[in-house]
């Protein structure tokens, strides 16, 4: 026995199923129409039939999703370190439940809301794709170059931040020990502990406070450089 598809001895060549496969995927993709006549030994009408159906079958197979690409997300934002941590997580979010929103920020008995217009753009150059690095307080330390990323289920502080705030952060940060253009990444679990919105468009974050709706305006230089 041989395959000469894959110059091996462990089948034939009219054997090998993978080289069947990839040849009738060929022929899916609308190649290899020259050697295949299935329409041969069909009526008339059957084969016209098939002309029509033939265009609709290849956009079909086009939009058709080829696979699924899941992603990798973990620290606290996912339930923890532990495994059983993480499965309870998981299946919190298969419980269907209501959520009473505290109505604790008011200002003459209405509701702050957190909302975004275009007075928001001042000092934004447009167009931009930059990311919303901003200066924060920690901890009696004014802090810079600390990215906003709503993507990240951690949040970090880089060692060499760290290492010159000598006191321990209220907030729980993964410690990297790498270089980083940024001190810090405020990620989801801090975005929500603040119950922060961070906008990329207008390079601004907006949170409550006891005295109304707080601002931290992204720095779009520190951001570039």
């Amino acid at each position: 026995k041989y395959c000469q598809y894959h110059r091996d001895h462990r089948h034939d060549t009219e054997e090998c199923r993978q080289l069947k496969n990839q040849i009738e995927d060929l022929i899916r993709r609308g190649h290899l129409r020259k050697y295949v006549d299935r329409d041969r030994d069909a009526p008339q009408g059957r084969r016209e039939q098939r002309r029509e159906e033939a265009p609709r079958q290849e956009e079909e197979l086009q939009q058709k999703p080829r696979g699924v690409i899941h992603t990798i997300s973990g620290g606290i934002a996912s339930g923890g370190d532990h495994k059983n941590g993480r499965k309870a997580y998981g299946r919190q979010s298969l419980a269907v439940q209501q959520v009473h929103h505290r109505k604790r920020l008011r200002t003459g008995g209405d509701e702050e809301v957190i909302s975004f217009s275009e007075a928001d753009y001042e000092g934004v150059r447009l167009p931009h794709d930059d990311p919303v690095v901003v200066t924060l307080m920690v901890e009696l330390f004014t802090m810079k170059r600390i990215l906003n990323d709503s993507g990240s289920s951690a949040d970090i502080l880089y060692k060499h931040a760290f290492d010159q705030l000598k006191i321990p952060v209220q907030m729980t940060f993964l410690v990297v020990d790498t270089p980083s253009p940024y001190n810090a990444i405020i990620g989801r679990p801090g975005l929500n502990l603040m119950e922060a919105i961070v906008s990329t468009r207008y390079l601004l974050m907006k949170f409550p406070t006891r005295f109304g709706v707080g601002e931290a305006r992204g720095d779009q230089q520190a951001a570039r450089q």
